[in-house]
């Protein structure tokens, strides 16, 4: 929309005002202060003829209504007010000026698609005998979505620090993002152990159980998924043709097909992330009219997916049978994640008092509390969450528990995999012991995965002065030196290796197989048992 410049020779010779009373103060102003204040009013102000047609219409007012001054002056002022054609079924919208003595709400689209909620209240003046109209449109869009978002959030974060199950917890985050924003349905997927995805919350979906059984039976992993590259990155990935995408994708046409009741094309992907893990990811599904999400929604599904990973993340540490000790790093980043929700509250807050809406209201109310909930809430969550340990890891050492991953692929999988180690238990401390677990079983699932091997072996080496993890496959190989896109994997395995001051080393060639080197200084406490491999 372009700028319309209000000259003030124009406005005196076509729209000279009478000056009653207090207007002669704004009459000793000027017609050039005057023109400024309507070019610069943030709230659409207008003006119809005795024929109820626009005669002028400042910037706002131009935005609000989606025409230019030259597209509105003479047009019939009732006919503008209509949503794609049709009328806007405002509240009371009467067929007779005459009839608009009080303010009445009509709801327009804007230039995004999303629709916007105007209320108008008009009032009559006489200009050199002619009576004319003046219309003030006020957009409420803006406060009224930041007090049903500051709701949601109220709501959502007290169900997740109150009672409910992880499943509940979800399918309400994804109810109040479907209620507060243009989506059709919103749903959370997780990764689980073996990197598939797992349908674990939605709503808005018409055949919500199908959905959930297509998912699990086409295995689908992060890799399947267009602009996976993005969601491995951290990054938002919305997707304007995802529909088209989909169900042109063999391993995703299944779930595809599930929502072909919906009249959808957008989705808009927020990955789930805990100390730079990928948790999983917060999808939501836009109507075929909407090219793409607001910036506003944008922020709505990514504080929303926030709070799903808080969930995630703790449904994950509650389900471990062996609480060794308190997850100092997961402890911190409760406290981080709780501290976001704090401040996402008060920033609705802050849109309220902008807006000039009343915090005195049941929302003002809510979200003031909410600031208090999650700092309460604090202290416990730091006593709920444990760092998540497998059990045989736990109970039997790091040798072990690599066995019973072993053989666990081996019935899954078809693949041929040989565990071999020290008999006894090796003296790790358990932060080393579980980092060499990830690693191991990281490269095991990748060979899984990306190999294409029938035979496997992990060796696990215990000689005064080093300690060495070594896993190989007869797999396809592949090129290290290579950038693979949407391979987390490796990845992890370097952050975890240097977590514990390990070297990792991995050999690999096209048609070659890959080899995976853990090495790390190892100095038992009891030398004289030195554990001897079997």
């Amino acid at each position: 929309m372009g700028s319309e410049n209000v000259d003030g020779d124009d406005v005196a010779d076509r729209h000279r005002p009478q000056v009653l009373g207090d207007a002669a103060d704004a009459a000793a102003l000027g017609l050039s202060t005057l023109a400024e204040i309507l070019t610069n009013a943030d709230n659409g102000i207008a003006i119809t003829d005795t024929d109820q047609r626009w005669i002028y219409a400042n910037p706002a007012a131009c935005h609000l209504l989606g025409r230019s001054l030259e597209q509105l002056r003479g047009t019939y002022f009732l006919a503008t007010m209509t949503t794609a054609g049709q009328p806007s079924t405002p509240t009371g919208l009467p067929e007779q000026l005459q009839n608009l003595a009080e303010p009445f709400t009509i709801f327009l689209p804007d230039a995004d698609g999303a629709v916007r909620e105007i209320v108008c209240s008009t009032f009559a003046i006489v200009v050199e005998g002619h009576p004319q109209r003046v219309v003030i449109l006020n957009d409420l869009t803006g406060p009224l979505g930041a007090a049903r978002t500051g709701a949601a959030l109220s709501q959502t974060t007290a169900r997740l620090v109150g009672a409910g199950t992880t499943e509940e917890i979800l399918v309400g985050l994804a109810r109040h993002g479907v209620e507060g924003s243009r989506a059709l349905a919103i749903g959370t997927i997780v990764v689980g152990e073996d990197h598939k995805l797992v349908a674990s919350g939605g709503y808005g979906y018409p055949a919500q159980e199908a959905s959930r059984e297509a998912w699990a039976a086409a295995g689908v992993t992060i890799d399947d998924l267009p602009g996976a590259e993005g969601l491995l990155a951290g990054r938002t990935v919305v997707l304007p043709d995802a529909r088209e995408r989909w169900e042109a994708s063999s391993v995703l046409a299944p779930f595809a097909a599930t929502l072909t009741a919906l009249d959808w094309r957008t989705s808009v992907n927020v990955p789930l992330t805990w100390e730079g893990k990928l948790l999983g990811l917060f999808g939501a599904y836009l109507p075929s009219s909407v090219a793409a999400p607001s910036e506003a929604e944008l922020a709505f599904y990514t504080a929303l997916a926030d709070q799903s990973a808080v969930a995630v993340t703790n449904a994950r540490l509650a389900a471990s049978v062996e609480r060794t000790r308190l997850a100092r790093d997961l402890h911190d980043s409760v406290s981080q994640a709780l501290f976001s929700m704090v401040m996402h509250a008060r920033a609705a807050q802050l849109s309220m008092l902008k807006a000039g809406l009343d915090e005195r209201t049941p929302t003002g109310r809510a979200i003031a509390e909410l600031v208090e909930l999650t700092r309460g809430a604090l202290a416990e969550m730091r006593a709920l969450i444990f760092e998540l340990r497998p059990t045989a890891l736990a109970e039997e050492g790091l040798v072990a528990a690599l066995r019973k991953q072993g053989e666990a692929l081996t019935a899954r999988e078809q693949i041929a995999i040989t565990v071999a180690g020290p008999q006894q238990r090796l003296e790790l401390s358990a932060n080393i012991e579980e980092h060499l677990y990830r690693i191991a079983c990281e490269a095991l699932h990748n060979l899984v995965k990306h190999a294409d091997a029938d035979r496997a072996t992990v060796r696990v080496s215990a000689e005064m002065g080093t300690m060495e993890v070594v896993i190989s496959d007869n797999g396809n190989g592949f090129n290290p030196d290579e950038e693979h896109v949407g391979h987390l994997g490796l990845a992890n395995m370097t952050q975890r290796a240097g977590a514990i001051g390990a070297d990792l080393r991995i050999s690999s060639a096209p048609s070659a197989g890959t080899t995976v080197r853990v090495s790390l200084p190892y100095t038992p406490v009891h030398p004289e048992a030195m554990p001897h491999a079997t």
